[in-house]
């Protein structure tokens, strides 16, 4: 009977020596930019393994002692860093740099930012 109701956890977003608690959202790609091949003869013929590439991005807000870190010097510097992003039965490491950090405040709402970050994932 209770295996009809779930219990859905959240994800969780580590980066440096613990998680993240300003995140509200994040997004993962992991991409093997595999191409069809084509000869004269059949197309397509088959498919080759591009250069892998992995993006995370994650959505945070802003509370009264300010940015959670300082995103902004990490982009211009491109300082590469490495963030782990936790699902149930997977964990996945990236490490890159980040290449953008827009922010937003609004009358009636908090102030939001974003990160970017590109490079290489893996599953541990």
């Amino acid at each position: 009977m209770s295996d009809d109701f779930k219990v859905y956890p959240k994800a969780r977003v580590a980066f440096g020596a613990g998680d993240l608690v300003q995140a509200v959202n994040v997004k993962t790609n992991i991409k093997n930019n595999a191409k069809l091949q084509h000869t004269l003869k059949r197309s397509p013929a088959g498919i080759t393994k591009g250069p892998e590439e992995g993006e995370v991005s994650f959505d945070a807000l802003v509370d009264e002692d300010g940015f959670e870190r300082d995103y902004l010097k990490a982009v211009k510097a491109l300082t590469i860093v490495q963030i782990r992003v936790k699902f149930p039965g997977e964990t996945m490491t990236f490490t890159g740099a980040f290449t953008e950090r827009p922010a937003e405040g609004s009358v009636d709402d908090a102030i939001k930012y974003s990160c970017h970050l590109i490079g290489k994932g893996e599953y541990v």
